[in-house]
């Protein structure tokens, strides 16, 4: 195996190759979701240029009114915001691989510098590597961000351990691991049913800190057209507001079951280079045990033509039960500074969503996509409302110019919808 191809493992070293069409602040997130067209393709994502690389931009990120998500936005809008210039680069030798993306953005008066995303790498021989890395986690391929952790928030820190893939009777076995630490003052996730409450017993001084964020994920590959995967991520330490450590009660985990399959069939029916389809389960934390009930079902498919691809899906919410904390718990829950670490609109809402990939004039690159959000079944005060994102993207003599415009409507009982936005606009100018 060549050093470039050990390179080519490397996920946030893809993020920022050459081959990237997207806004500089949304490489990652566009990495990933050109790695589940590749899957439906059946191909090798392309390979990154092994030469070093350089870019600076300009640009930025904001929003408005109800809360609306950039979905692939790496938080962009609500935990990344401001406007201002962005520095990229990426660099790799050996086996070692090193990247950037620093963000210097001013909002509301005040000037602030971000570490977007950072990677320092080294990949074995062997084919396993390990990272340490503030990226784009996305496991489970949900079109909402992944149905177990995805792209609709920002990057976090954590230490990743990928082991060398492992042939086994015509199977495919890659194990991934990681661990790292959420924000000291987690906020409130603004699409979360439960605010209110949850809100209240913030002020009763029952929110966690700093919790220590740790997962594992099992891919297994039958032949060329079929894999199950099966991860866990596990929200556990902190402190409460008096300093004490916090309980093992208080953990909260979700596990994920998934399926993924090619359809050769429907891509020759279709007239389309590669179809798929993806069935998953989420489950939550009960007694102490990862479960898969109650749970969140997703189902999806994917149709990928030469510029144009259709991506189909629905997901499902478990019944809610009313939120109460007893004790200090994770108030926040699978989010970083009130993003969703999951699915974009949170685990207790029911989506149905269309994307499309399009072609652009001067050879951009489009993509759209519109989301139905409801309300669980039990409970008829939840909101319900529609969500709509468009992305572009092109070329440009000097590097690369993009945006993400998001728009939600809100439909709440007894009262005026209320209207949400959030956007992202970057010009990249390659120096070297």
């Amino acid at each position: 195996m060549t050093r470039a191809c050990l390179r080519a493992a490397l996920p946030c070293l893809l993020s920022l190759a050459a081959q990237a069409q997207a806004p500089l602040l949304q490489d990652g997130a566009a990495a990933l979701r050109q790695a589940r067209l590749d899957w439906a393709l059946g191909q090798t994502p392309l390979e990154p240029s092994s030469l070093p690389s350089f870019e600076v931009g300009w640009g930025g990120a904001d929003s408005g009114g109800a809360y609306a998500p950039l979905v692939g936005g790496e938080g962009l809008g609500h935990g990344t915001r401001g406007w201002g210039l962005g520095l990229q680069g990426r660099y790799s030798t050996g086996g070692w691989g090193f990247a950037a993306t620093v963000l210097g953005l001013r909002d509301q008066g005040r000037t602030t510098g971000v570490l977007q995303r950072a990677l320092v790498g080294f990949q074995f021989n062997s084919g396993g590597r390990i990272t340490l890395e503030q990226s784009p986690l996305a496991w489970g391929t949900g079109l909402n961000g992944g149905t177990l952790a995805g792209d609709a928030s920002r990057p976090f820190s954590r230490l990743t351990l990928a082991f060398a893939p492992l042939e086994l009777y015509r199977t495919l076995w890659r194990l991934e691991a990681f661990e790292g630490r959420l924000e000291r003052t987690p906020a409130v996730p603004e699409w979360s049913l439960d605010r209110p409450a949850r809100l209240a017993a913030q002020a009763a001084g029952l929110g966690l800190q700093r919790p220590t964020m740790g997962g594992a994920l099992l891919r297994v590959g039958f032949d060329t057209d079929f894999e199950v995967s099966l991860g866990t991520l596990t929200l556990s330490g902190g402190q409460d507001a008096a300093g004490r450590t916090a309980a093992q009660q208080s953990n909260l985990s979700q596990s994920l079951a998934e399926l993924r399959l090619r359809l050769p069939w429907l891509a020759r029916l279709a007239g389309a280079r590669g179809a798929s389809v993806t069935a998953s389960r989420v489950g939550t934390h009960s007694e102490g045990t990862h479960s898969l009930v109650p749970a969140r079902d997703q189902g999806g498919l994917q149709v990928v033509w030469d510029r144009w691809d259709l991506g189909l899906e629905y997901a499902g919410a478990a019944p809610h039960a009313p939120f109460s904390a007893p004790q200090p718990t994770y108030l926040a829950g699978f989010s970083t500074r009130g993003d969703a670490l999951g699915a974009a609109f949170g685990d207790a809402t029911i989506t149905r969503t269309v994307a499309l990939g399009l072609p652009l004039f001067l050879e951009g690159r489009g993509r759209l996509q519109a989301v139905r959000t409801t309300a669980q079944r039990d409970d008829p005060a939840g909101p319900g409302g529609w969500f709509l994102q468009g992305d572009t993207q092109w070329r440009t003599p000097t590097g690369r110019l993009g945006a993400s415009v998001a728009s939600r409507r809100n439909e709440l009982p007894g009262a005026l919808p209320r209207w949400g936005w959030s956007c992202s606009i970057f010009h990249a100018f390659r120096v070297f």
